[in-house]
Formats: structure tokens, C-alpha cells, sequence
């Protein structure tokens, strides 16, 4: 059965499998992507208001009273039985709420709902059919004479049933792949239903339930109501699944000189496919992690040796979440289209209450149509980043930033022209925002973005805003940082160097890549205040595609990731969990660099060799840009706007700070809006030893003025 959060309705009854899930967190591939019934369709209700209010001159029925106002809440799983929770509002009254559950038997589904105490005079449209209504003469019982079968519904408990013949308006859109970038087809329907209605008591808590079942003619219709007979469902309620760390899982093969990297030994994929999309510690040794296929596990003795840790499964069914965020105890989800707040209310040690924090944007149904987060902002809000290139312009909140403040449902849109963005967190003892985002149409490379209120980032973004830009090139607000495409194809989630044990880097930021499997590392600065900075290569060999990344409180870097054949990596494994720590021995590296009025201020992790640092043919500076068009992705342009070229720039002069930690390079021709690209190829410590990476790109949005 699936049912329509959005009008409160019984989608689709069907016999047979489950929901035939597609695309490539199911199949492998990225098209088909919209799911469908998986057996015989049986009923289903069209999208009108389930709920209305009767006054005291209405007779029930489907044409009669006013539509009510809902509120979707959630839904839970506690006791073994799958319940919808939603709230009934009227101007002046106080909120009803219903507890909507469902069953089945024999070959009937069974709606158990209880009304609490609020609005009284209440109308449940239990079916709505093209049909006629026939009578069975039976208390309790309806019946509609469809093309070829009878779909009946006995009503039990405190409420009375109706059927009545009514015209009926209104509109579908109908979800097609092709409909999910270009927009779906409405289509309106104006005929007239045979509806069954269901009036519980008119004061009061009230509970009832709806039996609904098909059958072929007449006499079984009449039979099988007139020997119906309600019996105890007995709901188990299964124990978590909890597995053992695996013994014959390969170990990681990073050989990197300076940090060790440990794979955490992961139950095969048959039993656990933990394609990581979000990861928050719960306490000091539990990790709470989320996955593609919409899984929730968490990992206990996290931080402990491998072979110790034990693997939870607190949830499962969630919605490809790309993000994990855990706020005030409780798991938050950045599913497709809401984020959920989980909780378990009976403490077995899995979820069993779901609730609904935001869904205040559109969702096309396409496999790409993700959100990213949640994350806190600095004043406590939840914000989400939505993809922008699985849109159109009619889906709400495409390609935004989106805040949710706490206790609110609407999200407030202040930032927009993200087309995938995959990495979202915030940085500093202000917690700036940040997003990265994919090349791809309107992107010319991979970029680190410093989010604000009000700025476009150049993807086409959906309403609110302007149809007329829709499409077209506009003033675009510069990322902080570009990626080299060779370095980063496909960049992904960021966390901040928050400990002195993860060695010289505390302050800097890390960025995964998916497609190549590797962390690089940014370090910024503010100018005019405004972050600019450099990118270097930092952490490689890791076993699948690198996709979240997370501080531990042992100092270890954290990193999670997969793949699936329409999303590959340049790695052996299709899940993966892994650590890493500093082993201590200090690298000779770039630790920082800053822009200059004439060039940049190298400072180094060790001091430089005199000799090799002053030798100006030692170095190489050039700069490129990327274009801004609506071709996926761009080469690099040199100067004077040349495809697939870079612009020299003349190294006037060098200076060797007096502790031999920083080195000055004075440069001619350096221009703002430009990537540059130094290498110290032939730059050596006093031992002899070369950099640990020789190149490093900065981001010159700005040239500072005074330094």
C-alpha cells in the first residue's frame, strides 16, 4: 500500500510484492527512476480533502461540509504496526489529531483510526470510485459497483457509514522521468464518484475501523461482509538487527608516510551495504551513520579496536538521506523531500517514531533530485542545500539554501545556484557556510562555495525565483575555492581540522572527491572579508569513493563513501568505512599561503633549504578560469581567453623569511578572478627532502591592497 503524505490519502492498494524501487541506489542504473505497484492494483483514492467538517443541518456525505485543514506528522512503527500521525485544524477550534493505521487481512485492508478529542462533526471520505453505489443491507456496510468487481467497506466502532453520488474536481500531476526537468502534465478530472463516507461520533474521542476488500460479484460481496468478523492482529515487533564485525573484510592499502589509514571491518554487502551519505557522533564512541539505500546504523565502539565494534540498524525505508545531523540527542535526515527527526520511544534500540521537521520544497521524483543536510548554522537553524539540475522552474526550491528554523515548518529560501551540491557544513568560530558543488551545466569545475543570504552561484534555480532568468546567464557570485579537474571530478562533503593530534593543518579544512577517491586539502583566508584560498592533494588509496567525512573526538579522521555502477569510483570497494590518523612524523609541506599586493606568502611546516628556496627557476606560477556557460563543465582559459590555456606569470624576486618558514614570492602580472597555480618542483628542506606535494592552486578572487 502506499500512502499520500501530502493529502492524507490511500494512494494505491495493490496485491502482490512490495514497492518496485528504481534507479541507482536499487537497479545500478539511473533510468528507470520512478518506482511503481509491484502486483494487481486494487483501489485507490483520488487527491481530494479525506477530511471535512459537518455542521448540524449537513447530511454526511462526500458533497457536504467543509474541508479541513491537515497537518502531515509522521508516521511511526512502535509495536510492530505502521501508523500514520497527522493533526485536523479548523479557525477557532482546537487541532484534532489522528492516529491512521493500517493492516492487513485475509485478502482486506484494515484502516484502524482514532480521532482525539478537538472537532466534533467530522466526515471521513473513505473511497472515492467511478461506480456505482449498491446496497447490501447489511449495518455497517457499503458498496460500489465498479466495471469488474465490488469494492466494499465495513466500518466497525464508533462511527457511522454512507454512500452518496457527488461531481468531483480536481487536479494530478502526472510524475513522468521526462516530466522531472521539464515539468509534469496536469491533468484535471470533473465526473462524477461514488464516494463511501465515514462520520465517527459527533463528541469525543472516537476510533473506528474501515475493512476494505474487492470481489468479483454480488453474492460474495454479501457473504463475506455478513461473516466478517474482526479478529486480533498480533504485531511483533521485530528485535534490532545487530551484526558482528567481519573477520575475512580486506584491510585498507594506503602506504602514505606520515597517516595510517584503518578500514573498519564491515559485514558483507549481503547483509549490510553501507554506502555512507551522512555521519554524526551520537556520544564520544557511537557513530550514527546513514546510506543511500535509506538505511540508519549505528556503529557502537566506533573509536574502539576493529575487531570490538558491533553494527545497530536503528532504521530502515528512509529516503535516499544525503545527510545525517544529530540535534538535541535525536537523528535528523535530509531525506528527498523532508527532514526527519528520529526517535526511539520505547528504547528497544531502534527508531520507531518518524516526524516530519520540514518538507517546504518540491520533489520532481527524479533520481538526482536529492537534498543535502541538515547542518546548524550559527544560530541554531537547520539548513538544507537542494540539487538544482533534476528540476524545473515549477518545483519550489530547486538548486536553494534553505532555513528552518526551530519549531518552524515553512523553510526560508536566501541562497541559490547549486546544481549538486554534495558537501555541505560550516567552517570557523563563526560557522560560515559552505557548500561544494559539481561540475557539470553552468559549472565549469568542482567548487567550494561560501554561502550567504541573497547570492546566486550559477546553476538555474527554481521559484521563487525570476521565470524570466530561468535558463540564462547571470551575475554569479565567485566560489572560494576552485578544483582542479584533475584533482577533484567529483567533490563531495567537508569537515573542519578541529585537533592538533591530526597534525599541522588545525583550522584547515578537508574536502573528499568521490570519482577519484581521494581528501584534498583547503586552507583559506579572508580578504575584504571574503574567503578566498588554496587546494592541495592530501589523502589517497582509500577503498571506494570518498563521499562524507567527519571528525572524532580521538582526533581521527573519519570517512565514509561507496559506489554503484552509475556512480563510479576509481576504487575496489562498493562500501566503505575508514579512519585515519596522523602518525606523527612532521611532513615538509605548504602549510598556509597568503595573497599579497604582489604575489603570495608561502609558510611551510619545516624550514626551507636557503639555496633551493631563493632559485627563482625553481618555481612555476601560471593562471586559468573556468567560463561560465550552460555547456557541462569548462576547460581552462589563459588571459587573453584561449581554450585549454594557462597564462605564465614572471617571478620577480623571492624572500626567505629569517626563521626560513615562509617564503615571499614577488610576481608581475597577476590578475583577480583567476585560479593560480605554483609549484616548487625543485624546493628541498634542509635534509634534502622534497615537499610532500610540490603544487598548490589558490583561488584569486581578490588581490589585496596594503600587504
Amino acid at each position: 500500500m502506499a500512502f499520500d503524505a501530502q493529502n492524507l490519502r490511500t494512494h494505491t492498494v495493490w496485491k502482490g510484492a512490495g514497492l518496485k524501487l528504481y534507479g541507482p541506489g536499487y537497479h545500478g542504473a539511473k533510468r528507470p527512476f520512478i518506482c511503481k505497484p509491484n502486483g494487481d492494483q486494487l483501489w485507490g483514492n483520488p487527491p481530494t480533502p479525506m477530511w471535512a467538517l459537518l455542521q448540524e443541518k449537513d447530511v454526511p456525505s462526500s458533497k457536504s461540509g467543509t474541508p479541513v485543514k491537515t497537518q502531515y506528522l509522521g508516521y511511526s512503527t512502535r509495536g510492530g504496526r505502521a501508523s500514520v500521525l497527522y493533526q485536523l485544524h479548523s479557525e477557532g477550534r482546537k487541532p484534532t489529531k489522528v492516529h491512521h493505521s493500517f493492516h492487513a487481512a485475509k485478502d482486506a485492508v484494515v484502516r484502524s483510526i482514532r480521532v482525539s478529542n478537538g472537532l466534533s462533526g467530522l466526515r471521513f471520505m473513505a473511497h472515492a470510485e467511478k461506480g456505482k453505489p449498491i446496497e447490501l443491507n447489511l449495518p455497517g456496510v457499503a458498496a460500489i459497483q465498479r466495471e469488474s468487481d465490488i469494492l466494499v467497506a465495513i466500518v466497525k466502532g464508533n462511527a457511522s457509514v454512507t454512500t452518496s453520488v457527488s461531481p468531483m474536481n480536481f487536479e494530478e500531476e502526472q510524475f513522468t522521468e521526462e516530466g522531472s526537468t521539464k515539468g509534469n502534465e496536469i491533468v484535471k478530472t470533473a465526473e462524477e464518484f461514488t464516494c463511501i463516507d465515514v462520520s465517527p461520533a459527533l463528541t469525543g474521542e472516537s476510533q473506528f475501523d474501515v475493512v476494505s476488500f474487492t470481489v468479483p460479484d454480488l453474492t460474495s460481496a454479501r457473504r463475506i461482509a455478513r461473516n466478517w468478523k474482526h479478529f486480533k492482529v498480533e504485531f511483533n515487533e521485530a528485535k534490532p538487527l545487530v551484526l558482528k564485525h567481519n573477520t575475512k573484510a580486506p584491510r585498507s592499502f594506503s602506504f602514505d608516510p606520515f597517516y595510517e589509514t584503518e578500514s573498519f571491518s564491515l559485514p558483507d554487502t549481503k547483509k549490510m551495504n553501507l554506502f555512507v551519505t551522512g555521519m554524526d557522533w551520537l556520544n564520544k564512541d557511537q557513530l550514527a551513520v546513514c546510506t543511500y539505500g535509506g538505511d540508519v546504523w549505528i556503529i557502537e565502539g566506533a573509536t574502539d579496536a576493529a575487531k570490538s565494534m558491533k553494527f545497530r540498524r536503528f532504521a530502515r525505508g528512509m529516503n535516499e538521506p544525503m545527510g545525517l545531523l544529530v540535534n538535541d540527542g535525536k537523528i535528523h535526515l535530509g531525506n528527498k523531500a523532508e527532514i526527519t527527526r528520529l526517535d526511539d520511544s520505547n528504547d528497544d534500540g531502534q527508531a520507531d517514531l518518524f516526524e516530519r521537521v520540514s518538507s517546504d520544497w518540491d520533489y520532481t521524483g527524479s533520481y538526482n533530485s536529492f537534498s543535502y543536510g541538515p547542518v546548524l548554522d550559527r544560530q541554531s537553524r537547520l539548513i538544507v542545500a537542494n540539487a538544482g539540475h533534476a528540476g524545473h522552474w515549477g518545483a519550489r526550491h530547486m538548486g536553494w539554501a534553505l532555513q528552518v528554523a526551530p519549531g518552524e515548518l515553512d523553510a526560508k529560501p536566501f541562497a541559490s545556484g547549486f546544481r549538486e551540491p554534495n558537501g555541505i557544513g560550516t567552517f570557523g568560530a563563526e560557522k560560515d557556510l559552505f557548500v561544494t558543488d559539481n561540475q557539470g551545466a553552468w559549472v565549469g569545475a568542482c567548487k567550494l562555495n561560501h554561502v550567504k543570504e541573497g547570492r546566486f552561484f550559477g546553476h538555474p534555480s527554481s521559484r521563487p525565483a525570476p521565470r524570466e532568468l530561468y535558463g540564462k546567464p547571470r551575475e554569479l557570485s565567485p566560489p572560494a575555492v576552485w578544483f582542479p579537474y584533475k584533482w577533484v571530478r567529483s567533490a563531495s562533503g567537508m569537515v573542519e581540522i578541529t585537533d592538533e593530534r591530526f597534525g599541522p593543518f588545525k583550522g584547515q579544512m578537508l574536502v573528499g572527491d568521490f570519482q577519484n577517491a581521494v581528501v584534498t586539502r583547503v586552507q583559506l583566508e579572508k580578504i575584504e572579508d571574503e574567503w578566498q584560498g588554496a587546494v592541495w592533494p592530501f589523502l589517497k588509496g582509500f577503498r571506494s569513493g570518498v563521499n562524507r567525512l567527519i571528525m572524532g573526538d580521538d582526533g581521527r579522521l573519519y570517512v565514509g563513501g561507496g559506489k554503484v555502477r552509475a556512480w563510479a569510483a576509481n576504487a575496489p570497494a562498493f562500501h566503505a568505512l575508514e579512519r585515519v590518523r596522523f602518525k606523527g612524523q612532521l611532513p615538509f609541506e605548504v602549510k598556509a599561503v597568503r595573497a599579497l599586493a604582489d604575489g603570495f606568502e608561502l609558510n611551510f611546516t619545516k624550514p626551507v633549504d636557503p639555496e633551493t628556496a631563493k632559485a627563482v627557476d625553481g618555481y612555476a606560477v601560471w593562471q586559468y578560469q573556468f567560463k561560465y556557460h550552460k555547456n557541462y563543465g569548462s576547460p581552462e582559459f589563459d588571459h587573453e581567453g584561449r581554450k585549454d590555456s594557462s597564462t605564465a606569470i614572471e617571478i620577480a624576486g623571492v624572500d626567505i623569511s629569517e626563521d626560513r618558514l615562509k617564503v615571499r614570492l614577488k610576481l608581475k602580472g597577476l590578475k583577480e578572478g583567476f585560479v593560480t597555480g605554483v609549484r616548487a618542483l625543485d624546493l628541498r628542506d634542509p635534509e634534502g627532502k622534497k615537499l610532500w606535494h610540490d603544487t598548490f592552486h589558490y583561488t584569486l578572487n581578490k588581490i589585496p591592497a596594503g600587504r
